[in-house]
């Protein structure tokens, strides 16, 4: 196995994450391409969990190539029009902005990933560029216009499968009611950051009616509850949220029924490495007294999120399979996670 994630022909035996439980199986690859068999195999290389089309459910690849300075406020650091990430991105000419954005897209399909849902700054262009960058991103892109300009949105549309905005404390409400009725009426993905610095108005949130929310680290049981109960699944980041002090909540948001996703947010941040963030989620699941085992829930959820949806203009171009090597102690074998292509018939 090699840094980018091609593999050698292989056959491994192991269980395979559907509907978010595991399920035994058999993994065939040859040629690049893997199959699945629904059975345990006879013999094989190496244990493994897979994952079918593993999604981040929450990035931002534009400022990869920031190194952030220790001890900024999570205002200092990504507040707009301000923070440190907001003046970085403006500086920033096309050739370096997609360059960041190359890399990143090698680092995510590198850790295994499929694809990744992107909060992209900068409208159209900024649009454009991850577009021209990445074949299997998902785009969310940010209006940069102060007031609501449908032509502004409807261009945006053109090129982005939605729009992911900041939080409502930072943008007028009728501006965001504006746009978020604008993206329903175009049939496409309207999602937003939701108290992640201070407790914001749940209802106010979910009246844009959001495919999904990001972070609820201050958010209070009752608004965890009527994220489940609005069916709108929320995508945390717990090393992001570590990095400013703060202990997503996560047990919090299962006991109250929500569904739950799994991102990296900033590249500045943290590698786009989805199942390190696994990991830690898993962990802190466990530190909160839950079952880890929720973490195979929460990255099967992005994939049934899109799926649902129906929304995306443009879709993941090629069907992966996310390989998690189990390793026994003192095993040769490949231990990084890496991804192969599906078989078409075996979809």
């Amino acid at each position: 196995m090699n840094a980018t994630g091609r593999s050698a022909d292989f056959t491994a035996g192991g269980y395979i994450v559907e509907h978010g439980s595991l399920e035994p199986c058999t993994v065939v690859c040859a040629d690049g391409k893997a199959e699945i068999d629904n059975s345990k195999p006879d013999r094989y290389d190496f244990n493994a969990v897979f994952i079918k089309d593993l999604v981040n459910a929450h990035t931002h690849c534009g400022d990869y190539g920031l190194k952030v300075p220790p001890g900024l406020t999570l205002e200092e650091l990504v507040a707009p029009p301000d923070g440190l990430k907001h003046k970085y991105l403006s500086g920033l000419d096309t050739g370096a902005l997609e360059d960041n954005i190359r890399r990143f897209d090698g680092a995510s399909a590198g850790y295994g990933s499929a694809s990744f849902i992107d909060f992209r700054e900068g409208g159209k262009e900024g649009c454009k560029a991850l577009r021209r960058c990445s074949r299997d991103a998902i785009i969310l892109g940010r209006p940069t216009s102060k007031e609501y300009d449908p032509e502004e949105v409807s261009d945006i549309l053109s090129v982005a499968d939605g729009i992911g905005i900041p939080s409502i404390s930072d943008m007028d409400p009728k501006y965001l009611e504006s746009v978020a009725d604008h993206v329903r009426r175009e049939r496409k993905i309207f999602a937003i950051h939701a108290s992640e610095r201070v407790r914001e108005d749940i209802d106010a949130i979910l009246s844009l009616d959001p495919a999904f929310i990001v972070h609820m680290c201050e958010a209070t049981d009752g608004d965890m509850a009527k994220c489940a109960e609005a069916e709108v699944p929320i995508a945390v980041c717990p090393t992001s949220n570590a990095y400013f002090g703060k202990e997503t909540p996560i047990v919090r948001m299962l006991d109250n029924g929500a569904d739950v996703m799994i991102g990296t947010d900033n590249g500045m941040l943290c590698e786009p490495d989805l199942i390190s963030e696994a990991s830690v989620f898993s962990s802190l699941v466990s530190k909160q007294d839950g079952d880890p085992g929720e973490v195979w829930k929460a990255l099967a959820n992005p994939s049934k999120l899109l799926n649902r949806t129906r929304r995306m203009e443009y879709q993941i171009s090629e069907r992966y399979l996310t390989v998690i090597p189990q390793r026994d102690k003192g095993d040769t074998r490949p231990s990084a996670p890496f991804r192969v292509k599906i078989e078409r018939r075996s979809e």
